[in-house]
């Protein structure tokens, strides 16, 4: 077993696995290499654009499977919250030339890791839009939290992003409608299942949802339940009840 599949296989919140990754801060973060495992294997992948954990393959592995599982030839995706396109580039392989995959990014860093990953891999069905998915179009202030990466909506942002909401993106003919949306937008996940709310009663849409609180679980979980979709743990548990108390699920229409 090489170094690499050692440190990919060892968790990194343990001691041995903090241990094996320290070498890996000696890797230039302009290095470009091809992620070793996992659901882009193969792929090139910039260094320096996210954790180590992506390119190593280890990156929420209970996630690729069900994104594995869920994505066919041929989708329509939105990845709402592409960060560097871990995801993106997942979907792009996974639908095919025959579907489309919608990435929806507001951080400028963020977008330019995106734009990268997908020429290097040569993907032609991806579309990147630099702005925030939430409930109405407008401009949102964006609290951008770890080291830059990721990007908060409040009123007291850093800096202001455009806005938008998918049913009037939909409605006006500048968006598809999805077959597969995923979303992990720090906090205003209710936000962005508000501004869907035509999409979400008119058309069954397969959902992967990040809540990042437990208000965010409640509110979200209100709007599934009220649109009859059937909740599901990562590990393929179906939820049953009124508080939801973990944070990564998908969702199934009934």
């Amino acid at each position: 077993m090489s170094f690499l599949d050692l440190a990919d296989r060892i968790p990194g919140q343990t001691v041995l696995g903090r241990i094996l990754r320290l070498p890996l801060r000696l890797i230039p973060d302009s290095a470009v290499v091809r992620v070793c495992s996992g659901i882009n294997k193969g792929m090139k992948w910039i260094v320096g654009s996210s954790t180590h954990g992506c390119w190593l393959g280890s990156y929420e592995t209970d996630k690729q499977s069900v994104i594995s599982r869920l994505t066919k030839p041929g989708m329509v995706v939105f990845d709402i919250g592409a960060n560097a396109g871990f995801y993106t580039l997942a979907f792009a392989r996974l639908a095919t030339e025959c579907g489309q995959v919608w990435a929806f990014e507001p951080l400028a860093d963020n977008i330019g890791y995106l734009h990268q990953h997908v020429a290097r891999n040569h993907f032609t069905n991806v579309h990147v839009v630099q702005v925030a998915v939430s409930d109405k179009a407008g401009l949102a202030g964006l609290d951008v939290v770890l080291d830059g990466s990721m990007g908060v909506l409040g009123k007291k942002g850093g800096y202001l992003v455009p806005t938008v909401a998918l049913d009037e993106m939909i409605e006006s003919g500048e968006l598809p409608e999805p077959d597969l949306i995923k979303m992990d937008v720090e906090g205003a996940e209710s936000m962005v299942l508000e501004g869907a709310a035509k999409l979400l009663a008119r058309r069954r849409v397969l959902l992967l949802v990040a809540c990042h609180s437990a208000d965010q679980r409640a509110r979200c979980l209100a709007i599934l339940q009220a649109n009859r979709y059937r909740i599901f743990y990562l590990d393929g548990k179906e939820h049953h009840g009124s508080v939801l108390n973990i944070d990564e699920i998908y969702a199934l229409p009934q």
